[in-house]
């Protein structure tokens, strides 16, 4: 039986990347580091055979399983019959026995025995399982956090980060980058725990799946009774259907339970209902008590856009009913929640100007002359050069703002509106460093025969202002080469 939610496509613009870091490190580790436990349980075994333990431990493994009912006396004659690597093997690495083993007064008596003992199981617990896998019986916190990134083969591997990447993405954007991580790595602990408590095993596990169970568990959590899509695999029958998240949450518990009851195979359902439990109630009850925010907007398949359209709307309706103050507190909030929007930034201008409020005229141009170019941007600044050049006093005419309009315009390549700003700065008697180069610049770009006067204007305020710079020299360089000659 397969249940997994289809309720969001993948977005790009919201590039899961906590969830793609959690996928390439349980990669690396398995390629770069769990590829090597061949040749540490090659090594392991044959420290183990040099030491000569397997003619002494051989019977003494055989009464074990046969005490634990695991084989039967019938089967023992087959289990003699291993090659002697194999028997090495599963004597060595049955970490009950090791346990059992300790406690025989024949061993505890042996220093030699106890010392062969000791080092082929060095060599052993190299082995990644071992070393960071979990084993409730001998608890470690080193084994019940690395184990959520080891896996035990490739196809366990594949699959566990299938469904990591299906859960993931969602919940990523739904909960944020980092809530998101703490409680995948919540959730991983409290399925180790969970099989601790009730089963002290001594069978080491490894694996993503409690944590994975656990986003599970939040997913569910997180949509509560909402109506999500969710795609089934039941043998023949494929599909899609609808359903309210939490009517989801007994069909998975259900599952897992019924796979603990069954025991047929080496899947760790104790983990699996750890994680799924615990991801449920670490995002449920939190957002029952108002302690968990989620993202609202995306839950709801809301356009990204949506919110800004609705306070755009909002403030074009107090603009329409020349609730201009209002307007004018409302758009100062909303130019630090919507940076850069130029929509915004272009109302909020002529509410400003019409208001001549200083206050919100600032961050106004601040925003646009930070805009990059565009036609609806250059429009708008084309417009601000316009309303400068009126002989009304306003905000538009200090020098600051013409400085700023005047590099605008330059980029602009608007020499006749920028010549404007620059008369209106010099007029100002304002002298900023920047002045004597954007004249130079001003002056190359104006037409030399209809703007002849104004070059000449901008040549006498230099040598007049500024004789020893630099842009004063080319630009009486400029004027000569431009000067009639005569034969």
């Amino acid at each position: 039986m397969l249940i997994v939610p289809a309720e969001h496509p993948l977005d790009w613009k919201k590039p899961p990347v906590v969830t793609l870091l959690l996928i390439l490190l349980n990669v690396l580790i398995y390629f770069g580091y769990q590829s090597g436990d061949y040749q540490r349980r090659e090594q392991a075994i044959q420290v183990y055979l040099d030491q000569d333990l397997l003619s002494r431990e051989r019977p003494l493994f055989s009464a074990a399983l046969e005490r634990r009912e695991r084989i039967q006396p019938d089967q023992r004659q087959a289990l003699e019959a291993l090659p002697r690597t194999q028997l090495a093997w599963l004597i060595l690495s049955d970490l009950e026995f090791g346990h059992d083993l300790r406690s025989l007064p024949a061993y505890e008596q042996d220093r030699a025995w106890q010392a062969a003992r000791g080092k082929a199981e060095s060599v052993r617990d190299r082995l990644s399982s071992l070393r960071f896998g979990f084993v409730p019986a001998r608890f470690t916190v080193e084994g019940l956090f690395g184990s959520m990134f080891l896996h035990g083969d490739f196809w366990h591997l594949a699959g566990n980060m299938v469904f990591l990447f299906l859960f993931g993405f969602a919940l990523e954007i739904a909960l944020g980058r980092w809530m998101y991580l703490g409680l995948y790595l919540f959730c991983g602990l409290c399925s180790g725990l969970l099989w601790w408590a009730l089963d002290p095993a001594w069978v080491p596990g490894i694996g993503a799946s409690g944590a994975i169970s656990g986003l599970m568990g939040m997913y569910i959590g997180v949509y509560g009774l909402r109506r999500i899509r969710f795609f089934y695999w039941l043998g023949p029958l494929i599909g899609y259907f609808s359903a309210p998240a939490l009517w989801i949450l007994p069909l998975w518990l259900g599952k897992e339970l019924f796979g603990l009851l069954r025991a047929a195979d080496h899947v760790n359902y104790y983990a699996h209902i750890g994680g799924l439990v615990s991801g449920f109630i670490a995002v449920w009850l939190p957002r029952q008590l108002g302690g968990l925010k989620v993202d609202h907007a995306y839950l709801a398949k809301e356009a990204p856009d949506a919110p800004f359209k609705r306070a755009l709307n909002s403030l074009d309706e107090q603009i329409g009913r020349f609730a201009l103050d209002q307007a004018a507190v409302r758009g100062s909030e909303l130019l630090d929640l919507y940076p850069g929007r130029l929509p915004l930034i272009e109302r909020l201008y002529g509410v400003a100007r019409a208001r001549q409020d200083r206050a919100l005229m600032g961050p106004v141009l601040k925003q646009l002359f930070a805009l990059p170019r565009s036609q609806e941007a250059d429009a708008l600044v084309r417009r601000l050069a316009d309303g400068s050049a009126t002989n009304d006093p306003n905000l538009l005419s200090h020098p600051a703002i013409q400085l700023h309009l005047l590099r605008k315009l330059l980029q602009l390549d608007e020499p006749t509106r920028a010549l404007g700003c620059w008369r209106r700065l010099v007029a100002s008697g304002q002298r900023p460093e920047h002045l004597p180069a954007l004249t130079l610049q001003l002056a190359k770009r104006l037409n030399p025969r209809q703007d002849a006067r104004s070059i000449a204007e901008m040549t006498h305020f230099l040598r007049r202002h500024f004789p020893d710079a630099d842009p004063t020299r080319q630009i009486l360089l400029y004027q000569q080469h431009l000067a009639p000659r005569t034969p």
